[in-house]
């Protein structure tokens, strides 16, 4: 009993729920565009089987990628269950997700096995949406190509070990999540629900290049050559700020969109503006520390403080688009 108790906390642990707020908060925001279009073809029983499905899905990636981080720093001779202080080996590791394989809760192979098992978990769910609910001939093929963008990012293909990691994530986390929500309430393709998701689609893309920064050295070390090994970190740094100008005119067309929305309620894109406005000052700080060729824990520091308030004002944006269009439509 006390193995199942440990492999239980182990899979807790290891699986880092706090993001998966990137795939469900966009997968939600999906599915309120499709209500705002039309509030009666809205399906409690599809969002409740496609969110499971989706956090099934999120389970699959995050502990694949942890576990094959981890396997790859062992192998290259950084145990992390020998090293003082896990944190500092990699982003993984600074969310706790390391701890769970470095104190022996779970083992790699028990970890794969268990997102084999989400995704087994997941496929009658994608065939009850498509067959018996009939929510679209894109149902399946959706939740397939999901599930070979999480699979592809860190095994087999290894996107993230050729450059293209980057990329995957935006399409996976950035558009599919927004688009399949929207999906699988209307049954039908739109450009509508790519031209809200587009401000978080450049969002999530600069996350994921800022978030790579303080892996910097791990990820030399495993060979994991992404962009941010292949830019280096000040070139990295210095594409910021024109990402969040984007990010940020990619607003426009929905403000200008003939949606009947007030145009008052956009001022709730406050909340994400907010916390952007304090990373680009944490930017500030770090690109001054990198300069100043600070120590390796100074810059760490600093990157934390730019990756939180960055993380968070990414997350408020379909928070933000969800209120505007409830809001929207019920006033």
């Amino acid at each position: 009993m006390a193995n199942v108790k440990d492999l239980l906390s182990g899979w807790i642990e290891l699986s880092g729920f706090p993001k998966f707020t990137t795939s469900i908060f966009p997968f939600l925001l999906g599915s309120v565009v499709a209500w705002f279009e039309d509030p009666a073809t809205f399906n409690a029983p599809v969002f409740a089987l496609s969110l499971v499905a989706v956090f099934l899905l999120s389970e699959f990636c995050f502990v694949l990628n942890a576990s094959s981080v981890y396997a790859d720093v062992k192998r290259k001779g950084r145990d992390p269950a020998h090293v003082k202080d896990v944190s500092a080996l990699h982003n993984t590791a600074t969310s706790g997700r390391f701890n769970a394989l470095a104190k022996g809760l779970i083992t790699p192979e028990q970890a794969d096995f268990g997102a084999v098992l989400c995704v087994i978990a997941a496929l009658p769910i994608g065939v009850l949406l498509q067959f018996y609910y009939q929510t679209g001939v894109l149902t399946l093929p959706l939740g397939l190509i999901g599930i070979f963008i999480a699979y592809a990012y860190s095994r087999g293909p290894r996107f993230s070990y050729h450059g293209l990691g980057e990329l995957a994530i935006t399409i996976g986390v950035g558009w599919m999540t927004v688009f399949s929500g929207y999906y699988l309430q209307a049954a039908r393709t739109s450009v509508l629900p790519t031209i809200i998701a587009l401000p978080w689609v450049i969002d999530v893309f600069k996350l994921k290049l800022t978030r790579e920064i303080p892996d910097y050295e791990c990820d030399r070390l495993i060979n994991r050559r992404n962009l941010v090994v292949r830019l280096g970190k000040r070139a990295t740094a210095n594409l910021y700020l024109p990402l969040t100008l984007c990010s940020w005119l990619a607003f426009l067309p929905l403000i200008f969109l003939d949606t009947g929305i007030p145009k008052l309620l956009f001022l709730l894109l406050a909340l994400p503006l907010f916390f952007t406005a304090k990373s680009l000052i944490a930017l500030r700080s770090f690109k001054q520390r990198l300069a100043e060729t600070r120590s390796r824990a100074e810059l760490k520091q600093e990157v934390r403080a730019l990756t939180r308030n960055a993380f968070t004002g990414m997350i408020l944006i379909p928070v933000a688009l969800m209120l505007i269009l409830w809001l929207g439509k019920i006033v």
